[in-house]
């Protein structure tokens, strides 16, 4: 085998060391693996921007929302080397004679040296890919189409030219928002909790009265949307989670000059308080509040409102319904 034969296969094992040897793909995939982690966020994000849009559009609307369930990283390298060493002769001398004429004689040789051949083929292939549930309970649904009209301050009102007043808001919410349930037997009296709820407007605008069922491990913590702080009491007194905000979300029309912008979809720009001293015109009776950590938590009771809770009494915990699907980047 010839010098340069030699010194490129250490080529090639350099190489190949560099890229299986030193941990490349092990540092691709780390790093494929952060960048799928930190869109997560920014998918979250682009959904309620979405529905906050059609809330503000249209009040009725259906929200479209998904679960995020598994996330996937895959990374493969590879290094494939090729080598050709002729077998035959390393010279062929090819010798040609041509006649031009009387006493014009011509003679060629034709030299070919049968050189040996070397070539590298590296991939880096990667697939990043998210599971995503898609929202497709009537309950659920109702819940998010509650929440979102909550945020943009489109509440269902027997007037709709005069925004309510955060008591109003509230009550309508308590309303509205189709709390979770476990599925018991009709006889039975135990897995919910029972609360009523007064001045609930029917679509003809009557105020009325409900009666709610629901799941009591979805009333308490912080996270509760609607929450009961004594679940052992006659009548369990339901009320807002102080953290949802009522109408904290506000568009180009409703801005002041102590407002932030928080994104824009669809050419709707959405804008927050920036602080709770800032002078952001605040609904009738609602104290000032930082918009950004209303949005922040805003996101959260998103995803509380999605939750789905056990199929029944001490059955299986909170998970989200509907089909799964994949969504992939190769």
């Amino acid at each position: 085998m010839s010098l340069g034969v030699v010194l490129g296969l250490r080529r090639l094992a350099g190489l190949a060391a560099c890229l299986l040897g030193c941990g490349c793909a092990s540092t691709q995939l780390n790093q494929n693996t952060a960048d799928l982690a930190s869109s997560l966020s920014s998918l979250a994000k682009s959904q309620i921007l979405y529905n906050l849009a059609q809330a503000i559009a249209d009040p009725e609307f259906v929200p479209s929302q998904v679960t995020i369930s598994i996330g996937t990283a895959q990374t493969a390298n590879s290094v494939t080397p090729s080598v050709s060493v002729p077998l035959g002769p390393s010279v062929a001398i090819t010798n040609r004679i041509s006649s031009g004429g009387r006493e014009q004689n011509q003679f060629t040789n034709v030299t070919t040296n049968a050189a040996p051949g070397l070539s590298i083929q590296v991939t880096d292939a990667w697939n990043q890919s998210w599971t995503m549930v898609p929202v497709n309970s009537p309950n659920q649904l109702r819940r998010l189409r509650t929440i979102y009209q909550f945020a943009t301050g489109t509440m269902p009102r027997a007037d709709p030219t005069r925004d309510l007043t955060e008591k109003e808001a509230e009550r309508q919410f308590l309303c509205d928002y189709a709390i979770q349930s476990l599925a018991v037997q009709p006889n039975s009296p135990g897995g919910n909790v029972r609360y009523r709820v007064d001045g609930c407007l029917d679509y003809h605008g009557v105020a009325t009265t409900r009666l709610v069922y629901a799941d009591p491990s979805f009333t308490q913590g912080p996270s509760c949307v609607v929450c009961i702080e004594d679940l052992h009491e006659a009548s369990p007194r339901p009320y807002l989670n102080p953290n949802l905000k009522y109408h904290f979300i506000r568009t180009s029309t409703g801005k002041t000059d102590d407002m932030v912008r928080l994104g824009a979809h669809s050419g709707t720009v959405f804008y927050v308080c920036g602080s709770a001293a800032g002078a952001c015109d605040f609904v009738p009776g609602q104290r000032p509040f930082d918009g950004r950590r209303a949005y922040s938590d805003f996101v959260m009771f998103v995803y509380e409102a999605m939750s789905q809770p056990a199929a029944s009494a001490g059955g299986s915990p909170r998970q989200s319904g509907g089909a799964a699907f994949v969504y992939s980047v190769r």
